[in-house]
């Protein structure tokens, strides 16, 4: 039999098979409703739906803030008697100089500043969950004088930050890292001239990232992890002194900032499974933005920090 008729003696005898399901209806005569065979699982669909799920999972840091150290802010930071006497006293953002709205200079202008030496500041009354403070955002930043020469220079510094972050650089067209995003990687650039230090302005000097919500706490876990507890220098993040001044802006601001030498960015995970890529290390600082503002901002801060394992040593 030569293949020709093989072939087709096959394509009649092998049809494709279907399954015939006889179904009760209505009306007086059955009929036959013919269903397909089920087709395969789509297992590029499944994959997407499983790498979804992985993203929505909730940081470690994340539920411990939510379900253990909250509690434990609110036990330190709650006080009887600001929580009876909160809407007895005054609220000192109620005495901000303002513009006459009639007045047609001050159309269009930023409100006039407080006279005096000390900014006014909020009175902070913790009295539930939500009033606690909470870790906003956190801004890593850096700079190399060696972008001054050529801002090709400035490469291995965003490979680094691309690598320890987790964001990709801002790009000019709209998406997700567009402009206004508040996301990715910013090249900074000098504002002033300085011919002793040879600087012109728009000048790229360094590289900046703001991280929010998922990539915050997965940069401050590999920190509090894996960097901080191998780096031999760093003993801890220096208090102030006794005498600094309560009411200064730093004091009421809730940031918490420190830096780190080039060593600790070689410590990252994602730098040291391929520490030859990045020939190269940078310093950076690190910014901790909360939502605490008032008197004692900073305190409640830091003791919101170190509910995350941030260690913070006297001078």
């Amino acid at each position: 039999m030569s293949r020709v008729s093989l072939t087709n003696t096959l394509s009649r005898v092998l049809k494709p098979a279907q399954v015939v399901v006889r179904a009760k209806t209505t009306s007086a005569s059955p009929s036959a409703v013919a269903v397909a065979a089920p087709s395969p699982p789509d297992f590029d669909a499944l994959a997407a739906i499983a790498t979804e799920t992985a993203s929505q999972s909730r940081s470690r840091l994340a539920a411990h803030y939510s379900q253990t150290l909250s509690h434990d802010l609110l036990y330190l930071l709650y006080s009887h008697a600001t929580h009876t006497t909160a809407d007895s006293v005054p609220n000192p953002l109620t005495r901000a100089p303002k513009w006459s709205p009639s007045n047609p200079y001050a159309l269009n202008r930023p409100p006039p500043r407080p006279k005096g030496n000390r900014y006014l500041v909020p009175n902070s009354a913790y009295t539930s969950a939500p009033t606690l403070p909470v870790l906003e955002s956190i801004v890593v930043q850096t700079m190399t004088k060696s972008a001054l020469a050529s801002k090709n220079n400035l490469l291995p510094l965003l490979m680094a930050f691309q690598a320890i972050t987790g964001e990709a650089p801002q790009s000019k067209h709209p998406g997700p890292y567009g402009p206004g995003s508040g996301r990715g990687l910013v090249i900074t650039r000098s504002s002033k001239k300085s011919s002793s230090f040879k600087i012109r302005p728009g000048a790229p000097t360094g590289v900046k990232v703001e991280l929010r919500g998922p990539p915050m706490y997965d940069f401050l876990e590999s920190l509090v992890e894996f960097v901080l507890p191998r780096l031999k220098t760093f003993s801890g993040i220096p208090l102030p002194p006794p005498s600094h001044p309560r009411q200064s802006p730093s004091s009421t601001s809730g940031v918490v900032a420190f830096g780190l030498p080039a060593e600790a960015m070689a410590l990252f995970p994602q730098i040291e499974v391929n520490l030859d890529q990045y020939p190269k290390t940078f310093g950076f600082n690190i910014f901790f933005i909360t939502s605490a503002k008032g008197r004692g901002a900073q305190d409640q801060a830091r003791a919101l920090l170190s509910g995350m394992s941030l260690p913070f040593i006297k001078r």
